[in-house]
């Protein structure tokens, strides 16, 4: 299984689909690690298995576990109101917003797909005061625990929630609960500012120039959602931690792996259209993705974590669900195709380079002539056209 595995995630890398680290492990036996790409591209310093990166969403099931030791601890209650812990936010929404609202985004807080200014406003160095402010400036978009809305900034009053309650910053509180518990030693909050050894940068394809910086983002915006920087082998020691009813309360197990922490989905495995359920955690932030996905009865554990992302698309670089699902065929001897390069890709780079003449005779070369280390996705064409038109003059069937 290791050597199957190891060839899926080289194919990757050598196709330029996946620049990052990666980790599983079975019956808490890491079976595979690999690391793949530049953690710096331009000073081409190699990603390692202790290469940091930013962990995004997946700071989120930090952020619920030291709310629920708190909660176990008696220091608050998932009843409490946001402004007994909150009181700078305006006691008229905060009366009705309760710490389990925020928890499971239901606080009828917005999401940042509601904020136009969003790319402008993550930009800015943020006090936690001022952040409270801006939270606290918003409008609610539904009376609290009526609906669902995912809310970054509900997490964010979390955070805060949290320093208040155990009075000691996050930092410090997450160290003493959950790193020296589970022997991580390079999981950490991230600061724009900080030297951090072993910290990887983060980046963008984009299709005319290939890897960018990604758009820069003030992570003291991030704070309690997405600030925190990790290791394939630090998430995977988190995963086993959470077996220590001292770590994760037994009163909240249930509901931190059922509706809180994790989301409870169907997972694909391979070609045939199998599906497994499984504890799926998923994180994306400016120039890095995290994926983490735990299936219990089995055993399995996969952390994904990269520093090159496609916005909007998997055309080049792929979404951690077209890894995962080529893992998991290898566990569960299930068929899978190997990754190949898309067609699409590659006529574009010929009409961009070439013009429609070298497009034409690249499509020929791969389509017509059905080369095996391609795929053909009609989408894919369709979407590069729109990217760059002169695609359309290129015959694709």
């Amino acid at each position: 299984q290791r050597g199957e595995i190891a060839a899926i995630m080289e194919a990757l890398a050598t196709n330029g689909q996946y620049s990052g680290t990666a980790l599983v492990s079975v019956k808490g036996e890491v079976i595979y690690t690999g690391a793949f790409g530049l953690a710096d591209i331009e000073r081409g310093v190699p990603n390692t298995p202790d290469t940091q990166f930013r962990i995004a969403s997946a700071t989120k099931p930090f952020t619920t576990l030291l709310v629920y030791q708190l909660a176990a601890a008696g220091k608050l209650s998932l009843d409490d109101k946001l402004s007994d812990w909150v009181p700078e936010y305006p006691a008229n929404k905060g009366a009705h917003i309760t710490v389990s609202h925020l928890l499971r985004h239901r606080s009828g807080i917005t999401g940042e797909g509601r904020i136009p200014e969003l790319e402008q406003i993550e930009r800015h160095r943020w006090t936690r005061e001022a952040l409270i402010r801006e939270v606290a400036s918003r409008d609610l978009v539904f009376e609290p625990g009526t609906r669902h809305e995912y809310s970054n900034y509900g997490y964010f009053l979390l955070g805060t929630i949290i320093e208040r309650a155990g009075d000691a910053s996050y930092a410090d509180q997450l160290a003493d609960r959950i790193c020296e518990p589970a022997g991580m030693t390079l999981t950490r909050g991230d600061a724009n500012d900080a030297i951090i050894p072993n910290r990887a940068l983060g980046y963008h394809f984009d299709y005319f120039d290939g890897p960018l910086h990604a758009p820069y983002l003030d992570m003291s915006f991030t704070f309690g959602y997405g600030h925190l920087l990790s290791t394939v082998r630090d998430l995977h020691r988190f995963a086993l931690v959470l077996d220590d009813s001292d770590v994760l309360p037994e009163p909240f197990r249930e509901m931190f792996f059922r509706a809180v922490g994790w989301t409870v989905q169907p997972t694909p495995v391979g070609q045939r259209g199998r599906r497994t359920r499984g504890n799926y955690l998923s994180g994306s932030i400016n120039g890095f993705a995290s994926h983490m996905l735990r299936i219990e009865p089995d055993g399995i554990f996969i952390a994904l974590l990269k520093n090159l992302k496609e916005p909007g698309a998997q055309i080049v670089v792929k979404w951690p669900e077209y890894v995962t699902s080529r893992i998991l065929a290898v566990l569960y001897d299930e068929p899978y195709e190997m990754p190949r390069k898309s067609a699409a890709y590659a006529v574009f780079e010929a009409v961009r380079d070439s013009g429609v003449a070298g497009g034409r005779r690249r499509h020929s070369e791969l389509v017509v002539g059905n080369d095996p280390a391609y795929y053909v996705d009609e989408e894919e064409f369709d979407r590069l056209t729109d990217v760059l038109p002169a695609m359309e003059e290129v015959a694709r069937r």
